[in-house]
């Protein structure tokens, strides 16, 4: 199956367990791999073929900056789900991270989620 990645998607998020923690944004990185069928795309560069990767990137935006969240599995099976319902592709793996976490002793913390196609049915 063909993959398009997005990497490095840096926004600011207001997630956290505390109120103090979701007052402001905070930094966190996105990777976003979808899996789809892009080898109509291939044989005839045409974007209506393939899956627009510039909208996928407006749809995370959009989600991570309109909410606050208390964990980002929250924020990950946000962007899994819409992604799935809105986008002709058959899988999502997403992996979120602050990149300023709670301890010094980290350079990052996260979650990442893969979803099926399938999964939208349970």
């Amino acid at each position: 199956m063909d993959k398009i990645f997005l990497e490095g998607i840096q926004l600011g998020i207001r997630v956290g367990t505390t109120t103090e923690e979701r007052s402001k944004p905070q930094p966190c990185r996105l990777d976003l791999v979808l899996q789809a069928d892009l080898s109509r795309a291939g044989l005839s560069g045409n974007l209506d073929k393939s899956v627009d990767y510039v909208a996928i990137l407006k749809c995370v935006e959009a989600i991570c900056s309109e909410g606050s969240f208390t964990l980002l599995e929250e924020i990950a099976h946000q962007i899994c789900h819409t992604v799935l319902e809105g986008f002709a592709v058959k899988q999502v793996k997403v992996r979120i991270s602050k990149t300023q976490p709670f301890s010094d002793k980290l350079s990052a913390v996260g979650v990442q989620f893969k979803r099926t196609r399938r999964d939208l049915k349970k």
